[in-house]
């Protein structure tokens, strides 16, 4: 049996392979057990450790502290390490007055050392009796920055022990490997918004026209040909923009036999139709050509006409009064005519009046007004192979042609020329400044970026793509607040989801990841966010929502090896070995680079020695 000052220090370490050797070592005489230590001392520092629990020194009369570091392994959350360490100093260690320990906590990864922080415990700063029989415990809470080549490394104390003013230099020991970097997982590519084109190529368009005629006749007059209106129907007839309906309406005034004017009223609108098809077919129209396309009606006598421009007149009110019955009256219209002239004394007394009755009114729909997409891209194409100057294709393309033309673009460099091209003569116009922002983000080339979208709020503060993409710049900077202002800014203004995706990285990157996988959920089918709320919803311990989020993800996207990945992840942490091996197969299957990572992922280190992990590894 150890003796008893043996069996203190056993109680602070239960490992056999420790005891065996404090049971050599405390029977020796204090100088004896200096110079022991001093030889023996990288054996100490190999004998291991008991979750987290390590003995930390033996120097002398000094018996000793205890560690533990927890999380061990050590974790990343928010790009930061959290932990706290414990350190004990047990009663009669051998703590006396004038002592002090010193661990300066370090982590090493390969060549790199980074320095953390120092514990340090006076015994001056205890009563005796405290350390006699009560012994000292010190928590610490720590945090630091997670540099990439951090991960695959150790935290490590590197410990020391002065007495009267001379230090011993004691072994270093390991305290939690680094690090679970689950939470870097997070796919964070950046989801700009481009803002939105107003061209159309088919828009409807109505045209309007009439063509007056002299009193008793219905060939048209050359001079009607020159109204604007008529020139009008010319214009979109030479364009061979497609009609979907013409309509006529042949009117004569009511004066003279009811027949003639019947006649005329007719073949006013029979004129106007023929001139039309003959400028259909002058311009290439092969339908429309036959009359059953056309909507046609005529009015004999246009007492309805008549009564609206008599009520412009000064006649007097009781002359319009007695005029307006008889119009209303069932009398055949050659009575109508023979009252109504004689209260208007004849009809060369009423001509002002009966003259602009003497008409065809035409109505044309269909659609007009714009190249087709295949000529706008070929312009634009023209343009970026160096066959037309800027000039010639800001000539070529009014401002929603052109601004269209660069949507058309996938090559983003081919698309930022045309951009330029049209801020150069649009310069009030956000969106080319938006779009250029958006474009330099996804180069990297972030300061651009700025410049452009700073530009662009000038112009529309409060724009909901504008707001995104600044906050891209923020997040892309690690200003995190400054980024989820935007982000919230333009999802307020208009509920996009990528803003709301964007947001979510955000979050996930500040450990709020509750908050996390509810923006990711507003995000719905954006390609990442399903994985991301699943990674999201694992890093807040909620194991089956990780799964149905996760699942999702991999149904969207059969390829989509991290999200494999995490789910290994979910069996390993959920103790679900079906989980873990059917997905890290999946997961390696689509990306071989996943079975390195797997090797070395503390989220594994229970399985690093099972066959059927290592069979997953190289499905």
């Amino acid at each position: 049996m150890p003796s008893s000052r043996a069996a203190t220090l056993l109680s602070l370490n239960p490992l056999s392979r420790v005891a065996n050797f404090l049971e050599k070592l405390l029977p020796l005489r204090p100088k004896q057990l200096t110079m022991r230590a001093k030889k023996d001392v990288r054996k100490l520092s190999l004998l291991g450790l008991a979750a987290g629990s390590i003995l930390l020194t033996y120097c002398g009369k000094f018996k000793g502290v205890v560690a533990n570091v927890s999380p061990n392994p050590l974790e990343v959350h928010a790009e930061s390490v959290k932990y706290t360490i414990r350190v004990t100093v047990p009663p009669k260690s051998g703590f006396r007055r004038k002592s002090t320990y010193q661990g300066k906590l370090v982590l090493r990864s390969g060549a790199n050392r980074y320095e953390l922080r120092t514990v340090t415990i006076s015994a001056d700063d205890y009563p005796k009796s405290q350390l006699k029989n009560e012994g000292v415990v010190v928590n610490l809470q720590g945090i630091f920055a997670f540099q990439d080549n951090m991960d695959g490394g150790t935290m490590l104390a590197e410990n020391s022990y002065e007495r009267k003013g001379k230090t011993f230099d004691l072994p270093d020991y390991e305290l939690a490997p680094c690090c679970i970097t689950t939470s870097r997982l997070v796919d964070s590519r950046p989801k700009v918004l481009f803002e939105q084109h107003n061209y159309v190529s088919r828009r409807p368009v109505t045209l309007e026209a009439l063509f007056q005629f002299p009193q008793n006749v219905y060939l048209i007059q050359p001079t009607e040909y020159e109204r604007q209106a008529v020139r009008d129907i010319v214009a979109f007839l030479q364009k061979k923009y497609p009609a979907t309906s013409i309509s006529l309406e042949g009117y004569a005034s009511p004066e003279g036999t009811v027949r003639r004017n019947e006649f005329l009223s007719i073949n006013r609108y029979k004129e106007v139709q023929k001139w039309l098809i003959e400028q259909m077919r002058k311009e290439g129209y092969t339908a429309y050509l036959d009359s059953s396309f056309f909507k046609v009606r005529n009015e004999t006598e246009d007492w309805k006409g008549f009564e609206q421009n008599l009520a412009q007149t000064s006649f007097p009110d009781n002359v319009k009064q007695q005029i307006k019955a008889i119009i209303a009256s069932n009398l055949p219209l050659d009575q109508k005519e023979a009252k109504v002239m004689a209260l208007v004394g004849g009809p060369k007394e009423v001509e002002f009046i009966l003259a602009p009755l003497r008409r065809t009114y035409v109505r044309l729909e269909g659609f007009s007004g714009r190249l087709t997409d295949e000529q706008i891209d070929s312009i634009a194409n023209a343009f970026l192979r160096g066959a037309l100057t800027q000039e010639g294709l800001l000539n070529a393309l009014v401002q929603e042609e052109l601004y269209f033309a660069t949507t058309r673009q996938a090559d983003a460099a081919q698309r930022e020329r045309l951009l330029k091209a049209y801020a150069s003569r649009y310069s009030q116009d956000a969106r080319a400044f938006n779009d250029l922002g958006a474009l330099a983000i996804l180069g990297g080339r972030l300061d651009e970026a700025a410049d452009y979208l700073n530009t662009a709020n000038r112009l529309s503060a409060s724009n909901p793509s504008i707001l995104n993409n600044l906050g891209l710049i923020h997040l892309a900077r690690r200003e995190y607040a400054q980024a989820a202002q935007y982000f919230q800014s333009s999802y307020a203004s208009r509920s996009t989801p990528e803003a709301a995706f964007n947001l979510g990285v955000v979050y996930e990157k500040t450990a709020q990841y509750a908050a996390a996988a509810e923006a990711f959920d507003k995000a719905g089918d954006l390609p990442g966010a399903r994985y991301n709320a699943g990674l999201s919803r694992l890093l807040m311990q909620d194991f089956s929502g990780a799964k149905v989020a996760l699942e999702k993800a991999t149904q969207q996207n059969p390829n989509d090896a991290l999200a494999y990945y995490v789910l290994a992840i979910l069996g390993a942490r959920s103790a679900d070995n079906n989980l873990l091996y059917t997905n890290l197969r999946r997961a390696v299957q689509n990306d071989r680079s996943l079975a390195q990572k797997a090797q070395k992922d503390l989220e594994f280190r229970k399985y690093f020695q099972n066959n059927e992990f290592k069979a997953a590894l190289n499905p």
